[in-house]
């Protein structure tokens, strides 16, 4: 009976658990990787240049695949790849210098962003033998859209569907793009943006009625296609330039970058450490950050950005385990009253009382073993260096 007891408890654990270990961290694994599948009438050179496609939509977006310099180095894209190996069935895979593209797109003025990306909760619908019902992770149309949400670099996640789901969300709300319910249902999972979807597989072909939510974004369309990979693309797509609209980071000249210091308390262990380390190297500086001081669980890192304040603090914030601390209050300390010299009627009085003085009542001012007299030089000014950009962050 216990031994039940106990499992049960294991199991509610799980449960509860689970939804935050779904999506965590929204940065992407194989993010530098392309594989293309083999095609007829493509050769090793064409299959090349479509990767080379892919990986620029991925970083730059999906408008400078028409870039003059993207265009160039199209010709042969070899230089910018660091592996090329070959897959099952005639298909390639490509690694590319993560170097080598910061510099073709820097150089091009295009602005970029990298493998750290807003979780996209996507609320599903689908016709069934049983009627229309909220597309379940196991589906198969949940596995089409998953391979093409890792081809177009976007974290995409599915709910759990389960009880407590169901009770805020139904299929009306999905199919009616209900943004304040679904953004509430959203929350248990911590995710940025937000995807509702209906699915209709047509006569001629799979047609997706979508609702989208990122930030203060909000739009709708409909897209139709001849097959049901062709229409995840598309719309994968749709949501990597929507994401990239919001979060990229323009190149800036040197005297255009800002340098910040930003403190982040509660790293109180190796691993927080590092993945601290990860989410500032994922910011698209060309400056690595630099570690100014370690106190307690309290880690200072310096830092170069391109952007904004409020551009830095929403990238920082796709670290869902980063959460923004208002600046502290500078403790105010009393100033201490400045010593009074004494006065010319005070000092005679003194002189005359005094029976050990000279001969003849002459006051003498008492002096320092230097020779100096008791009144202290005012401090000459000195010029400090202008504080630098903060931001307060905690671990949690």
């Amino acid at each position: 009976m216990y031994q039940l007891r106990r499992n049960l408890v294991l199991l509610l654990l799980v449960l509860v658990l689970t939804p935050i270990t779904l999506v965590h961290a929204a940065v992407l694994e194989g993010f530098y990787r392309v594989e293309i599948p083999p095609r007829e009438e493509q050769d090793r050179s064409m299959a090349l240049r479509e990767a080379f496609e892919i990986m620029v939509a991925r970083q730059a977006g999906s408008g400078a695949v028409d870039h003059e310099a993207v265009l160039a180095a199209m010709q042969d894209p070899r230089n910018l790849m660091r592996r090329i190996a070959g897959i099952e069935e005639g298909g390639v895979r490509v690694e590319f210098e993560p170097a080598s593209l910061r510099d073709l797109f820097t150089e091009a003025g295009l602005p970029v962003l990298g493998p750290n990306r807003p979780t996209v909760m996507l609320w599903a619908v689908e016709e069934s033998g049983l009627g229309i019902e909220m597309l379940g992770q196991g589906s198969n149309w949940a596995a089409v859209l998953d391979e093409a949400a890792q081809n177009r670099a976007v974290a995409l996640s599915l709910p759990l569907a389960d009880l407590q789901d169901r009770a805020l969300v139904d299929v009306q709300s999905i199919q009616k793009g209900e943004g304040e319910t679904l953004r509430q249902a959203s929350e248990r999972y911590d995710a940025k943006a937000v995807l509702a979807l209906s699915i209709d597989e047509g006569a001629q072909g799979p047609v997706l009625a979508w609702h989208w939510w990122l930030n203060e974004q909000s739009e709708s369309g409909r897209i139709s296609a001849d097959s049901k990979a062709a229409a995840a693309d598309q719309l994968m797509l749709l949501v990597a330039d929507r994401v990239f609209g919001q979060y990229a980071v323009a190149p800036s000249s040197a005297a255009e970058v800002s340098t910040w210091e930003v403190i982040v308390e509660g790293i109180d262990s190796l691993d927080k450490f590092a993945a601290l380390q990860r989410t500032f190297q994922q910011l698209g500086s060309r400056q690595m950050p630099s570690v100014l001081s370690i106190r307690g669980d309290e880690v200072r890192f310096g830092l170069e950005f391109p952007g904004t304040e409020a551009q830095l603090e929403r990238l920082l914030a796709l670290d869902q385990r980063l959460r923004r601390m208002p600046t502290p209050e500078l403790e105010v300390l009393p100033v201490p009253e400045p010593l009074l010299e004494p006065q010319a009627d005070q000092v005679a009085d003194e002189g005359a009382d005094d029976q050990s003085g000279p001969v003849g009542g002459e006051s003498r001012m008492p002096e320092s073993s230097e020779g100096a007299a008791l009144a202290e030089p005012e401090p000459e000014l000195q010029e400090t260096e202008p504080t630098p950009n903060r931001m307060f962050f905690r671990w949690r």
